[in-house]
């Protein structure tokens, strides 16, 4: 079909609010860990991320770094839209836009203080209202941003750094019920620790950058959660043969590829169970900084004789030309030219990727046949650790048409240990009795395994079932009252006295 020549052009300037519309895709970890980026950017030994509560709710968060810190020139180029800074090839920044596109997809205000050495202090505050009619950037005082940076007490040395603050948080709980905050935050916390764990491993794990994350509730610092590296190839033994370099050929050079078949006896190992896609598939690595957690890329279909099968590809200046990733940086797209190479890609020994992929599927399906799962459940998804959940998959079998349930802390009447939400795929436990069931003050999400697994074994029955019907209600009523008493009798052994009668 034949196009006619154009008789004009122009160039049509874009529309102010396209500002408001970038990072709409940001998670709170993900917009976190951009920021985290920007401080190993600057060359930060110590990177505190914290969550600032008044009156037990989360109000704000912080991120602060001691790194190079910025000058008048820097701060005002990070915080314009419109500008495009030059990044190093060993930087993780890309597209110019993280720390203003991270923060206002969370917050409505973000203000920044920073301070080189021996320079003196700036401040900058951006509001997301000012985004649609053009990006506001305010300016304070240089004696105002001295002060913000000085009474800073982040357990570590800053002469340089920076402090990003997020004030008038959207993404946070917005329930005033103490209890339901505290739930709402180790949630959150412990999201957030995977996440940078998983996506900063490698740097992490090279021990130059120690990362923290801690409450601040009204002036006091809560005890700091340190974030170590969680590696999604930190198998112990190998399977022979393995890790298997492929090699790639694209118009230019060559991509190499290493192939991973993760042994089936480590399957409860916590760095198993990372990603979207049951951490089968690509994990795709720019300056050591993990884009993608998995997932096939259009290169296979995940399925369940895949789950031991990981491939490394780090990108560099050949195959960044076939690449794209989002401003997120939670997914890669490979252009057509590179997933053809990658399916072609073979072993020295001849080994192509198709074969590593068989030889997946034949040693999943082998270790499925050796265990053997006679019983079926519906199996516990969050609340439990990783490792009880491999056990769950070695040891039974998903009832067809179930979806898993989350076993999750809540606030319930005195008389409820428990209360099952079949259309929230959710087994509330009482969070009145958390410090009886888990035997002491807990603020992690995967507590009390025991008591959660044996209350989920129990309730079984009651997880499948869609009826409510007069046997039903009389197991219900007979299972709170005892499970009640337990907890009860157990509440007073730790108080000192000497249960019920």
């Amino acid at each position: 079909m034949s196009v006619p020549e154009p008789v004009s052009s122009r160039r049509v300037a874009p529309d102010p609010a396209i500002a408001s519309a970038v990072g709409r895709h940001h998670t709170l970890s993900t917009a976190i860990a951009d920021l985290v980026d920007n401080a190993v950017d600057a060359g930060a030994r110590n990177i505190l991320v914290r969550f600032v509560l008044h009156g037990g709710r989360a109000t704000g968060l912080q991120i602060v770094d001691d790194g190079s810190g910025m000058d008048e020139d820097a701060i005002d180029s990070a915080m314009a839209y419109a500008r495009r800074r030059s990044y190093g090839t060993a930087e993780l920044g890309h597209f110019g836009i993280g720390l203003k596109a991270a923060s206002l997809s969370q917050a409505r205000t973000l203000v920044v203080w920073s301070r080189q050495a021996g320079r003196t202090a700036v401040g900058r505050r951006l509001r997301r209202e000012s985004l649609d009619s053009g990006p506001l950037v305010e300016a304070f005082g240089t004696g105002d941003a001295a002060t913000a940076l000085d009474k800073v007490d982040a357990g570590f040395a800053m002469a340089s750094g920076t402090l990003v603050e997020w004030q008038d948080v959207d993404a946070f709980l917005r329930s005033t019920e103490a209890m339901q905050q505290g739930v709402w935050l180790e949630d959150t916390i412990d999201r957030l620790v995977m996440h940078l764990g998983l996506v900063l491993h490698r740097i992490l794990a090279r021990g130059e950058v120690r990362l923290t994350i801690e409450e601040y509730e009204d002036g006091f610092p809560g005890a700091p959660r340190a974030v170590g590296p969680l590696d999604p190839f930190g198998y112990r033994g190998t399977e022979p043969g393995y890790p298997i370099g492929l090699v790639a050929d694209v118009p230019g050079g060559s991509v190499a590829l290493r192939a991973h078949l993760w042994p089936a006896t480590e399957r409860r190992s916590p760095a198993f169970h990372v990603g979207d896609n049951d951490g089968q598939g690509l994990y795709v690595y720019r300056n050591e900084r993990l884009l993608q957690a998995g997932g096939w890329n259009g290169l296979a279909h995940r399925s369940q004789d895949l789950e031991l099968a990981r491939v490394e590809l780090d990108l560099d200046a050949v195959t960044g030309a076939h690449v794209t990733f989002n401003p997120e940086k939670t997914g890669v797209v490979l252009d057509a030219t590179l997933a053809d190479a990658v399916l072609k890609a073979r072993a020295g020994s001849g080994l192509s990727f198709a074969g590593f992929l068989d030889r997946a599927r034949d040693s999943s399906r082998e270790a499925r046949r050796r265990r053997g799962r006679p019983i079926a459940v519906v199996p516990p998804r969050f609340g439990l650790p990783p490792s009880l959940r491999t056990a769950y998959a070695e040891a039974t079998e998903t009832v067809p048409g179930e979806e898993p349930f989350d076993i999750r802390w809540r606030t319930l009447p005195p008389d409820k240990v428990y209360e099952i939400d079949r259309e929230a795929r959710l087994v509330k436990v009482n969070a009145r009795y958390r410090t009886a069931i888990v035997g002491g003050r807990s603020n992690r999400n995967n507590d009390a395994p025991l008591v959660k697994t044996l209350l989920h074994l129990l309730l079984a029955n009651h997880l499948t079932s869609t009826k409510n019907g007069a046997r039903m209600k009389r197991e219900t009523q007979a299972w709170q009252e005892l499970v009640l008493a337990a907890v009860l009798e157990q509440q007073a052994q730790l108080d000192g006295g000497t249960g019920l009668p």
